[in-house]
This record gives structure tokens, C-alpha cells and sequence, in this order.
């Protein structure tokens, strides 16, 4: 209950706040969690030793490894505050602030009766993302799991459905997915984070890893397209959405090498995409396994 009341009030006091003083509001909070929240600070630096260490980023060293780490948690904060902020943005706002780049992808993948399923890991601000696609006029639907806190979950599924975005769980299975797809609808996972049903062992930044095949196989089932895509932050007002990439299920390969092919194909775009705004990238959990366990 006080956790509720404490977000409502957030909600209510954040739109009022201008971009300077969210920056530095985001800046102040996550120097804060970086010195105390321990377990995921080691968690982020675990995961950016390894990536340092996959050739996959031109120069790394231990000093931009620290100052990557503040910044993922001064990005994670300043998604949080825009979040809260989003009552301030009209139509018109959004549009100032996000621009869409590869749009002719999406636009190729859709068709009468036939959505796509859209892949994104957790960079930039993946939440204004999704409200900008749907207030474009896309029937967008996510599947999310606890958000923030789990006394606080309801709340921001209200928020998503307030603005006409479908919301599911994993425990709601495939069903609902397919009739969005099925009524030309865009069905945004997130393929980074930890809610997920199945995974298949792939390469991701030079280790194998259980990735999650849930983009994989809704396309394939759903016969539809997959895109591969990521949000940015270019300012502290300025959003880009990008679809960086689309694949197709391959119906003459058995469901099983279609599914690892695709699931293939999706962390290869997200290793890119999060390599080219590692600063942006908010996991907070270990992703790679131990070496003794590999």
C-alpha cells in the first residue's frame, strides 16, 4: 500500500520536473545505488569484464569499465524518472522527442491479418518506445514480469493499458500473442531479460549462454516475421527507435533448426546493439556462466 501511494505520488511529481533536474536527480540516485546495491553492482561488472574481453568493443580498459558500469546505472535512473515523467507527454511531445529509423522494415513485415514479432533488448528507454509505437496508431502488445517492484506490477500495467497497449504474462502463454499477431498487431519482447520460458544455448559476446528462443518460436509458430530492434537515448530529450533488421521462419528447415537459427539471429543484433550503447544497457544480473561451469 505505501509502496503504491509512494509510486502515485512519483507519478503526479515527476511530469512537473525539467530535463536539467531529472539529469541530475538520475545522476545523484544511481551514485547512491552504485555505492550500496553490491549485488548488482558485481553483476554489471562481471557482465562487462567478460564483453570486454570478447572483442566485440574497439577499446575497453579497466577505468572505462568502472565509468561504463556508473553509467548503466545513471541511464537505468533516468529511464526510471522518464517513466514516471510520462504523463507529461502528449502526442505532440513524443514526437518532438523520438525519431524512427528503419520504419520500412516494419511497414514490409506487416500485412493484412499478418503481424510481426519485434525483438529489442534493454537499452535506451525501451518503455517510451513501446508508448511511442503505439501512439503511432500500432496495436502494440508486451509481455512483462514484475516491473519495479511486484507490489507496484499492477499499477504499471494499468499505465500500458491506459495507453492502449496489450499487456501479457508468461503465464498467459502464447494465445493472446497469436491474436494480436493475427490482427496485424506488433508483439514486442524483450529477449535480454530474465522472463522467459524457454532458452537454447547460443554464442553471446564470446560465451555460450541460454538465450531466450521465445521471439523464435512465435514467429515460426505464428508464421510471421521477426525484427530486430533497439532503443537509444541521443540526449536527455531525444529518442531514437531503429529497426535495425528482419528475418523470416524458413519453413523447409524442421521447427527445431528454424527456432536455434532464428534465436541465432536475434542475439547477434542485440550483441551489436548493445555494444554500440553499452552505457545504455540495463541488466542487472549475472549473464554468463562461471568458466568452470561453461
Amino acid at each position: 500500500m505505501i509502496s503504491t501511494l509512494l509510486l502515485e505520488a512519483a507519478f503526479a511529481f515527476a511530469p512537473r520536473l525539467p530535463d536539467p533536474v531529472l539529469s541530475s536527480l538520475a545522476r545523484a540516485t544511481s551514485r547512491i545505488e552504485f555505492a550500496f546495491a553490491s549485488t548488482r553492482r558485481r553483476a554489471v561488472e562481471s557482465n562487462l569484464a567478460q564483453i570486454a574481453g570478447s572483442g566485440r568493443l574497439a577499446a575497453f580498459g579497466p577505468r572505462s569499465l568502472g565509468g561504463t558500469a556508473r553509467a548503466m546505472f545513471e541511464s537505468y535512473h533516468r529511464f526510471v524518472l522518464e517513466y514516471l515523467a510520462q504523463g507529461s507527454m502528449d502526442s505532440r511531445a513524443l514526437d518532438a522527442r523520438f525519431r524512427f529509423l528503419g520504419m520500412e522494415l516494419l511497414y514490409r513485415a506487416l500485412g493484412p491479418g499478418k503481424g510481426a514479432v519485434v525483438s529489442a533488448p534493454h537499452v535506451g528507454n525501451w518503455e517510451l518506445a513501446g508508448l511511442a509505437l503505439a501512439r503511432l496508431g500500432f496495436r502494440v502488445h508486451v509481455v512483462t514480469g514484475v516491473q519495479f517492484h511486484a507490489r507496484v506490477t499492477g499499477l504499471a500495467r494499468m499505465l500500458k493499458e491506459r495507453e492502449r497497449i496489450l499487456v501479457s504474462t508468461p503465464d498467459d502463454g502464447f494465445r493472446p500473442l497469436f491474436q494480436t499477431l493475427g490482427r496485424g498487431g506488433v508483439v514486442v519482447l524483450l529477449t535480454d531479460g530474465d522472463v522467459f520460458a524457454r532458452s537454447i544455448g547460443t554464442e553471446f559476446f564470446g560465451r555460450r549462454v541460454p538465450f531466450p528462443a521465445g521471439p523464435a518460436i512465435l514467429a515460426r509458430r505464428a508464421r510471421v516475421r521477426l525484427l530486430h530492434a533497439h532503443a537509444e537515448r541521443r540526449a536527455p530529450d531525444r529518442h531514437i527507435v531503429s529497426f535495425d533488421g528482419v528475418d523470416s521462419p524458413e519453413p523447409t528447415l524442421s521447427v527445431e533448426e528454424d527456432i536455434r537459427r532464428l534465436t541465432r539471429r536475434v542475439a547477434e543484433f542485440q550483441e551489436r546493439a548493445i555494444a554500440a550503447h553499452l552505457d545504455q544497457w540495463c541488466i542487472f544480473r549475472p549473464l554468463f556462466p562461471e568458466r568452470d561451469a561453461a
